[in-house]
Protein backbone atom coordinates (compact mmCIF):
# COMPACT_ATOMS: atom_id res chain seq x y z
CA UNK A 1 0.00 0.00 0.00
CA UNK A 2 1.04 3.41 -0.70
CA UNK A 3 1.41 6.46 1.40
CA UNK A 4 -0.38 9.45 0.41
CA UNK A 5 1.82 12.39 2.24
CA UNK A 6 -1.83 14.20 2.03
CA UNK A 7 -2.96 11.46 4.51
CA UNK A 8 -0.03 10.76 6.72
CA UNK A 9 -1.16 12.50 9.41
CA UNK A 10 -4.42 10.66 9.74
CA UNK A 11 -2.89 7.13 10.02
CA UNK A 12 -0.10 8.66 12.68
CA UNK A 13 -2.81 10.43 15.22
CA UNK A 14 -5.08 7.87 16.59
CA UNK A 15 -1.54 6.34 18.17
CA UNK A 16 -0.53 9.99 18.87
CA UNK A 17 -3.52 11.08 20.99
CA UNK A 18 -3.73 8.09 22.72
CA UNK A 19 -0.21 8.44 23.93
CA UNK A 20 -1.13 12.25 25.06
CA UNK A 21 -4.14 11.00 26.58
CA UNK A 22 -2.89 8.28 28.61
CA UNK A 23 0.37 10.11 29.88
CA UNK A 24 -1.32 12.83 31.02
CA UNK A 25 -4.45 11.17 32.50
CA UNK A 26 -2.29 8.71 34.69
CA UNK A 27 -0.18 11.46 36.72
CA UNK A 28 -1.38 12.07 39.91
CA UNK A 29 -2.73 15.09 40.54
CA UNK A 30 -3.31 16.95 43.41
CA UNK A 31 -5.83 19.47 41.92
CA UNK A 32 -8.52 17.18 42.52
CA UNK A 33 -7.62 16.37 46.18
CA UNK A 34 -7.18 19.99 47.02
CA UNK A 35 -9.84 22.18 44.78
CA UNK A 36 -13.32 21.52 43.68
CA UNK A 37 -13.43 20.79 40.01
CA UNK A 38 -15.77 22.57 38.02
CA UNK A 39 -17.07 23.34 34.44
CA UNK A 40 -17.66 26.76 32.93
CA UNK A 41 -19.84 27.86 30.40
CA UNK A 42 -18.56 31.31 30.32
CA UNK A 43 -15.83 33.29 29.78
CA UNK A 44 -15.83 34.37 33.54
CA UNK A 45 -17.01 32.91 36.48
CA UNK A 46 -18.37 34.98 39.59
CA UNK A 47 -18.66 34.23 43.29
CA UNK A 48 -20.06 36.73 45.73
CA UNK A 49 -19.66 36.92 49.12
CA UNK A 50 -22.90 37.54 51.60
CA UNK A 51 -22.45 39.20 55.05
CA UNK A 52 -23.85 36.80 57.65
CA UNK A 53 -26.78 36.65 59.84
CA UNK A 54 -26.70 37.63 63.42
CA UNK A 55 -27.77 35.34 65.86
CA UNK A 56 -31.59 35.12 67.06
CA UNK A 57 -33.29 37.31 69.03
CA UNK A 58 -35.74 37.11 71.98
CA UNK A 59 -39.41 37.03 70.02
CA UNK A 60 -41.53 40.25 71.38
CA UNK A 61 -44.54 40.38 68.95
CA UNK A 62 -42.58 40.83 65.28
CA UNK A 63 -39.64 39.39 63.88
CA UNK A 64 -36.19 41.03 63.97
CA UNK A 65 -35.22 40.98 60.20
CA UNK A 66 -31.40 41.52 59.12
CA UNK A 67 -30.13 43.11 56.31
CA UNK A 68 -26.96 40.71 55.55
CA UNK A 69 -25.36 43.02 53.02
CA UNK A 70 -22.92 42.27 50.26
CA UNK A 71 -19.35 41.11 50.51
CA UNK A 72 -16.71 40.72 47.86
CA UNK A 73 -16.90 40.07 44.83
CA UNK A 74 -14.43 37.26 43.05
CA UNK A 75 -13.96 36.89 39.40
CA UNK A 76 -12.51 33.91 37.57
CA UNK A 77 -11.51 34.77 34.16
CA UNK A 78 -10.04 32.08 32.00
CA UNK A 79 -6.98 32.16 30.31
CA UNK A 80 -6.25 30.09 27.31
CA UNK A 81 -2.78 27.48 27.55
CA UNK A 82 -0.93 25.99 24.29
CA UNK A 83 1.43 23.80 23.55
CA UNK A 84 2.31 22.52 20.32
CA UNK A 85 5.21 20.19 17.90
CA UNK A 86 5.39 19.06 14.78
CA UNK A 87 6.83 15.62 13.03
CA UNK A 88 8.37 15.25 9.92
CA UNK A 89 7.53 12.70 7.47
CA UNK A 90 10.99 12.18 7.39
CA UNK A 91 11.28 11.08 11.26
CA UNK A 92 7.97 8.77 10.55
CA UNK A 93 9.36 6.63 6.95
CA UNK A 94 12.35 6.44 9.30
CA UNK A 95 11.81 6.01 13.30
CA UNK A 96 13.11 3.33 14.68
CA UNK A 97 13.51 4.13 18.13
CA UNK A 98 10.17 5.05 19.16
CA UNK A 99 10.85 8.53 18.81
CA UNK A 100 7.37 9.74 17.73
CA UNK A 101 5.70 8.23 20.69
CA UNK A 102 8.09 10.28 22.99
CA UNK A 103 6.97 13.66 21.81
CA UNK A 104 3.16 13.69 22.34
CA UNK A 105 3.94 11.89 25.97
CA UNK A 106 6.20 14.91 26.53
CA UNK A 107 3.47 17.02 25.07
CA UNK A 108 0.71 15.40 27.91
CA UNK A 109 3.61 16.17 30.47
CA UNK A 110 3.74 19.56 29.61
CA UNK A 111 0.14 20.10 29.63
CA UNK A 112 -0.04 18.75 33.67
CA UNK A 113 3.27 20.47 34.97
CA UNK A 114 1.34 23.52 33.77
CA UNK A 115 -1.72 22.54 35.46
CA UNK A 116 -0.30 21.43 38.77
CA UNK A 117 2.06 24.45 38.60
CA UNK A 118 -0.85 26.67 38.75
CA UNK A 119 -2.55 24.82 41.56
CA UNK A 120 0.17 24.92 43.55
CA UNK A 121 0.60 28.70 43.19
CA UNK A 122 -2.24 29.42 45.43
CA UNK A 123 -0.07 28.37 48.07
CA UNK A 124 3.49 29.34 46.69
CA UNK A 125 1.87 33.09 46.24
CA UNK A 126 -0.51 32.50 49.40
CA UNK A 127 1.92 35.37 51.03
CA UNK A 128 2.47 37.47 48.01
CA UNK A 129 0.73 40.92 48.93
CA UNK A 130 0.89 41.51 44.96
CA UNK A 131 -1.40 38.07 44.18
CA UNK A 132 -4.71 38.83 45.86
CA UNK A 133 -8.61 37.36 46.31
CA UNK A 134 -11.77 38.90 46.58
CA UNK A 135 -10.84 41.16 49.71
CA UNK A 136 -7.96 42.67 47.74
CA UNK A 137 -5.78 41.14 50.13
CA UNK A 138 -2.93 37.75 49.61
CA UNK A 139 -4.33 34.45 50.87
CA UNK A 140 -3.01 34.24 54.23
CA UNK A 141 -2.74 37.67 55.27
CA UNK A 142 -2.22 39.09 58.72
CA UNK A 143 -5.52 42.02 58.36
CA UNK A 144 -8.32 40.30 55.92
CA UNK A 145 -10.98 42.90 56.04
CA UNK A 146 -14.67 42.62 56.09
CA UNK A 147 -17.25 44.38 53.45
CA UNK A 148 -20.38 44.39 55.74
CA UNK A 149 -19.04 45.89 59.44
CA UNK A 150 -16.50 42.66 60.96
CA UNK A 151 -13.86 43.58 62.40
CA UNK A 152 -9.70 42.34 60.39
CA UNK A 153 -9.03 39.23 60.95
CA UNK A 154 -5.28 37.07 60.60
CA UNK A 155 -4.76 33.38 59.37
CA UNK A 156 -1.07 33.84 58.83
CA UNK A 157 1.97 33.09 61.39
CA UNK A 158 5.80 32.72 61.36
CA UNK A 159 6.14 29.32 63.16
CA UNK A 160 8.75 26.95 62.02
CA UNK A 161 6.46 23.39 61.45
CA UNK A 162 6.38 21.40 65.00
CA UNK A 163 4.09 19.77 67.43
CA UNK A 164 3.45 22.80 69.11
CA UNK A 165 2.99 25.19 66.20
CA UNK A 166 0.28 23.30 65.11
CA UNK A 167 -1.70 23.24 67.97
CA UNK A 168 -1.15 26.95 68.00
CA UNK A 169 -2.92 26.99 64.31
CA UNK A 170 -5.62 24.75 65.10
CA UNK A 171 -6.67 27.07 67.99
CA UNK A 172 -6.12 30.06 65.71
CA UNK A 173 -8.56 28.45 63.07
CA UNK A 174 -10.92 26.99 65.43
CA UNK A 175 -11.40 31.25 66.49
CA UNK A 176 -12.02 32.51 63.14
CA UNK A 177 -15.13 34.46 62.96
CA UNK A 178 -17.62 35.89 60.27
CA UNK A 179 -17.76 38.49 58.06
CA UNK A 180 -19.82 40.22 60.71
CA UNK A 181 -17.84 38.82 63.74
CA UNK A 182 -20.13 35.81 64.33
CA UNK A 183 -18.77 32.56 65.53
CA UNK A 184 -18.48 29.59 62.84
CA UNK A 185 -17.78 26.49 62.97
CA UNK A 186 -13.89 25.66 60.88
CA UNK A 187 -12.62 22.39 61.83
CA UNK A 188 -8.94 22.12 60.69
CA UNK A 189 -8.03 18.74 59.36
CA UNK A 190 -5.25 18.59 57.02
CA UNK A 191 -1.90 19.60 56.85
CA UNK A 192 -0.39 20.47 53.46
CA UNK A 193 3.27 20.65 53.24
CA UNK A 194 6.28 20.49 51.08
CA UNK A 195 8.72 17.16 50.70
CA UNK A 196 11.21 18.57 53.27
CA UNK A 197 8.59 18.70 55.60
CA UNK A 198 6.98 14.88 55.12
CA UNK A 199 8.96 12.77 58.07
CA UNK A 200 8.07 15.39 60.41
CA UNK A 201 4.26 15.91 59.74
CA UNK A 202 4.42 11.85 59.10
CA UNK A 203 5.69 11.59 62.35
CA UNK A 204 3.62 14.15 64.27
CA UNK A 205 0.36 12.47 62.93
CA UNK A 206 0.75 9.06 63.33
CA UNK A 207 3.13 8.64 66.70
CA UNK A 208 1.40 7.29 69.67
CA UNK A 209 3.42 9.20 71.86
CA UNK A 210 4.79 13.34 72.07
CA UNK A 211 7.46 13.97 69.26
CA UNK A 212 10.84 14.01 70.48
CA UNK A 213 10.23 13.85 73.73
CA UNK A 214 11.35 11.50 76.27
CA UNK A 215 7.85 11.21 78.59
CA UNK A 216 5.55 8.80 77.52
CA UNK A 217 2.25 11.24 77.02
CA UNK A 218 0.10 10.20 74.42
CA UNK A 219 0.35 12.11 71.22
CA UNK A 220 -2.72 14.72 71.24
CA UNK A 221 -1.91 14.93 66.86
CA UNK A 222 -2.08 11.23 66.50
CA UNK A 223 -4.63 10.96 64.12
CA UNK A 224 -6.11 14.06 63.83
CA UNK A 225 -4.64 15.51 60.56
CA UNK A 226 -5.08 14.07 57.01
CA UNK A 227 -1.62 14.59 55.22
CA UNK A 228 -1.08 16.17 51.92
CA UNK A 229 3.09 16.54 50.63
CA UNK A 230 3.34 17.98 47.16
CA UNK A 231 6.50 17.24 45.81
CA UNK A 232 8.73 19.76 43.53
CA UNK A 233 5.62 21.88 42.76
CA UNK A 234 5.66 23.59 46.27
CA UNK A 235 9.01 25.75 46.03
CA UNK A 236 9.24 26.92 50.00
CA UNK A 237 11.22 24.04 51.29
CA UNK A 238 9.91 25.77 55.18
CA UNK A 239 6.05 27.05 54.35
CA UNK A 240 3.16 24.82 55.85
CA UNK A 241 -0.72 25.23 55.76
CA UNK A 242 -3.08 23.65 57.93
CA UNK A 243 -6.40 23.69 56.52
CA UNK A 244 -10.14 22.54 57.05
CA UNK A 245 -10.75 20.60 54.08
CA UNK A 246 -14.82 20.88 53.64
CA UNK A 247 -14.81 24.54 53.51
CA UNK A 248 -11.64 24.12 51.29
CA UNK A 249 -13.77 22.46 48.47
CA UNK A 250 -16.24 25.35 49.27
CA UNK A 251 -14.03 28.23 48.33
CA UNK A 252 -10.83 26.61 46.74
CA UNK A 253 -11.93 26.77 43.19
CA UNK A 254 -11.66 25.84 39.59
CA UNK A 255 -12.90 26.16 36.41
CA UNK A 256 -12.51 24.14 33.35
CA UNK A 257 -13.87 26.09 30.68
CA UNK A 258 -12.05 23.88 28.36
CA UNK A 259 -10.43 20.51 29.57
CA UNK A 260 -7.41 19.88 28.02
CA UNK A 261 -7.55 18.70 24.32
CA UNK A 262 -5.10 17.68 21.62
CA UNK A 263 -5.58 18.62 18.09
CA UNK A 264 -3.94 17.61 14.95
CA UNK A 265 -3.50 19.58 11.06
CA UNK A 266 -1.03 19.19 8.34
CA UNK A 267 1.05 21.13 6.43
CA UNK A 268 1.19 19.91 2.50
CA UNK A 269 4.20 22.63 2.33
CA UNK A 270 7.20 21.43 4.43
CA UNK A 271 5.87 17.82 4.59
CA UNK A 272 4.90 17.98 8.76
CA UNK A 273 2.26 16.85 10.90
CA UNK A 274 1.58 19.41 13.33
CA UNK A 275 -0.44 18.32 17.16
CA UNK A 276 -1.15 21.06 19.84
CA UNK A 277 -2.40 20.57 23.01
CA UNK A 278 -5.43 23.17 24.33
CA UNK A 279 -6.74 24.12 27.75
CA UNK A 280 -8.95 26.99 28.85
CA UNK A 281 -9.83 27.41 33.16
CA UNK A 282 -9.46 29.46 35.62
CA UNK A 283 -8.51 28.93 39.74
CA UNK A 284 -8.26 30.83 42.59
CA UNK A 285 -10.70 31.06 46.13
CA UNK A 286 -13.28 32.70 47.42
CA UNK A 287 -13.08 32.62 50.91
CA UNK A 288 -10.17 32.67 53.00
CA UNK A 289 -11.63 31.07 55.80
CA UNK A 290 -10.28 27.61 55.08
CA UNK A 291 -6.95 28.24 55.45
CA UNK A 292 -3.83 29.11 57.85
CA UNK A 293 -0.34 29.70 56.44
CA UNK A 294 2.63 29.94 57.99
CA UNK A 295 5.65 31.55 56.34
CA UNK A 296 8.47 29.94 58.09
Amino acid sequence: MTMIQENWPNLLEPGLRKVFADVFNRQESMLPILFSMQESSKAVEHDLEMGDISDFEPFEGSIPYDDTGEGYKTDYTHLEYARGIKIERRLVLNDQYSVINRRPQALGLAAYRRREADGASVFNNSFNTAIVGGDSLCLCNSAHTSKVGGANQSNVGTDAFSPTAVETVRQAMTAFKSNRDNIITVKPDMLIVPLQLEEKAFELINSKGKVDTAQNNANFHQGKYKLVVWPNYLTSSTDWWMVDSELMKMFLLWFDREPVQFFKDRDFDTLQAKYAGYAYYSFGWSDWRWIYGSNS
